[in-house]
């Protein structure tokens, strides 16, 4: 008669428990915070308190490689970019000099025109170039549009030519680096800082290498540097002091999930509206941000 009394009490205090338990684990898998609900999680599942840090590095950037046949005296110049504004064209050459002066026009190359995520290649053959590549004296110019004003002209990828094997008896191949260029902001590097603190996140951005006195519009991108895409949040303006450092603090609620990446985007126009214009959307510093979902 004791241990039925015993069995009873013991079965009048487990289905209470087993209830709390289930309405317990039903609220922690319902978290709006989680991600199953909006997608935008309140914190990245691996932004700590310790900084992530992304590396802002000039945009575009891109290779070309060139190569000469002694047999027909044909040049082929094949370039290849990323990081261009979206849908944009620029003009190609082949310059007189180093990418630390502009010089003359050797050759015009094809027009560069830049899919909708910002990536491009050309190629361009050029006839009767006798004397094969120099070893040195030629450099790639990338402009920032296909007219002469200023603003399209201006130099946004550069890299000089380097040939080891000048000989006219000889195939000769060239690969060049295209990097920055002597156009103002278009050398400029830095970092992106993204930091948890107080249930918040904070953007820090902080660029070299500015035109002095500047403002540019910045964002963080769906995507990645490589392949662009979407803007996802709207940043504080990266604005720069007199000596060209410029910095930018964004304090935000939390950072979208996105499953293809996100980056941070520095762009030469100051306004949104200049932004219009694929010369000033003309991104010049990016960065991917470490951050996976």
């Amino acid at each position: 008669m004791l241990l039925r009394t015993i069995n009873k009490k013991m079965s009048s205090l487990i289905l209470p428990i087993f209830s709390v338990c289930f309405i317990i684990l039903l609220a922690a898998c319902s978290d709006p915070s989680g991600g199953t609900g909006s997608g935008i999680p309140s914190l990245p599942n691996d932004v700590s308190a310790q900084a992530t840090v992304a590396t802002l590095k000039h945009s575009p950037a891109g290779t070309t490689e060139l190569s000469w046949n002694p047999e027909d005296q044909k040049l082929t110049v094949k370039i290849s970019l990323t990081g261009l504004a979206p849908n944009s064209s620029h003009a190609a050459h082949i310059h007189a000099g180093t990418c630390a002066a502009d010089g003359a026009v050797v050759y015009p190359l094809n027009t560069i025109v830049a899919n909708a995520e910002g990536a491009a290649t050309s190629e361009t053959m050029i006839e009767h170039v006798q004397n094969g590549i120099p070893a040195s004296g030629w450099y790639i110019n990338i402009h920032n549009g296909l007219k002469m004003t200023a603003i399209e002209h201006m130099p946004i990828a550069c890299g000089n030519i380097t040939n080891a094997n000048t000989s006219t008896n000889d195939k000769q191949e060239v690969h060049v680096v295209l990097g920055g260029s002597i156009a103002p902001n278009e050398s400029a590097s830095g970092k992106a800082e993204l930091a948890a603190a107080d249930g918040k996140v904070t953007l820090k951005i902080t660029l070299s290498g500015l035109e002095p006195n500047s403002k540019h519009i910045a964002h963080i991108h769906a995507g990645s540097c490589e392949a662009q895409g979407a803007v996802v949040v709207m940043l504080n303006p990266v604005v720069a002091d007199a000596q060209g450092n410029g910095t930018s603090v964004t304090t935000l609620d939390s950072v979208p999930s996105a499953s293809k990446g996100l980056y941070v985007n520095v762009h030469m126009g100051a306004t949104m509206d200049e932004l219009k214009q694929s010369v000033f959307f003309n991104p010049i510093a990016c960065g991917n941000l470490p951050v996976k979902y």
